[in-house]
């Protein structure tokens, strides 16, 4: 009981000095309507906007202003994530980014680094929002297969598998993915494995027998020549090409080759 007074005590306190100060919370529409910009990929209204980790109206969590910053960049993240799967981002992908900001968050020491950081945070989510917003809306069955594909990456995956998850027939989920995507599974599973081999490849020191073990290709030869098939380089080379760049900000761009024509 005597802990329930204090925090009592200590919330009338509080409560009371916002209102001497005039400093109480922003409006609550106000915040979601900053979160809905990034769940709809508005990058220019964000850009005018111009998004700050601390403003007026935000609460003190801290009374170290450091502190008070990583708190908040927690809370932003988190909020923005969830608006992002949402508004249909892979939820994997949502909370892997979120995961690697804020662990980048945590080495560092100064405010200014803090707000940069909190700034790249919001213009790649909303970046990757634009381009989904930009593709098709796919219908539940095919989000869901998307969402058990994208996690399962690192397994040998077959229609079969896919259409138990789903509970359709294999050959009603292979039409349906390929309808509504543009791809077979088998495509679609090539296409993501790649693109994360372009990302452990440019931002990890993972060697090429891992990375080909982590994405389920049955040799590193074999990983080698796919991802050539796709790039037109090697690994080796996409590696050397870009590695060193900075984080997310200019991430390697991925184009495919053409395939020969018969």
């Amino acid at each position: 009981m005597s802990e329930d007074r204090e925090m009592n005590r200590e919330y009338a306190s509080a409560l009371k000095n916002s209102l001497d100060m005039e400093t109480l919370h922003m409006p609550y529409s106000q915040e979601m309507d900053f979160y809905e910009l990034v769940k709809e990929g508005n990058v220019e209204a964000l850009r005018e906007l111009a998004p700050r980790l601390i403003v007026d109206g935000q609460g003190l969590l801290s009374k170290n202003k450091l502190r008070n910053m990583r708190y908040h960049f927690i809370i932003g993240t988190a909020f923005i994530t969830r608006f992002c799967i949402e508004g249909g981002m892979d939820k994997e992908e949502a909370y892997t980014l979120s995961d690697v900001y804020i662990r980048r968050m945590d080495e560092l020491d100064d405010g200014a680094d803090l707000e940069a950081l909190h700034n790249k945070m919001v213009f790649t989510f909303a970046e990757r929002m634009r381009k989904i917003r930009k593709g098709k809306a796919y219908s539940l069955y095919v989000r869901k297969a998307i969402d058990y594909l994208f996690n399962n990456l690192n397994k040998n995956v077959r229609v079969r598998d896919l259409a138990e998850h789903l509970g359709l027939s294999e050959k009603y989920t292979a039409t349906l993915f390929k309808k509504e995507t543009g791809h077979t599974v088998l495509e679609y599973l090539e296409e993501k494995r790649m693109e994360q081999a372009c990302n452990l490849l440019a931002y990890s020191d993972y060697s090429y027998a891992e990375i080909a073990d982590t994405l389920s290709y049955c040799s590193q030869s074999y990983f080698t020549k796919v991802f050539k098939k796709n790039f037109g380089i090697t690994p080796m080379e996409y590696r050397h090409k870009n590695s060193g760049k900075k984080f997310l900000s200019d991430a390697p761009g991925i184009e495919r080759t053409e395939p020969a024509e018969n």
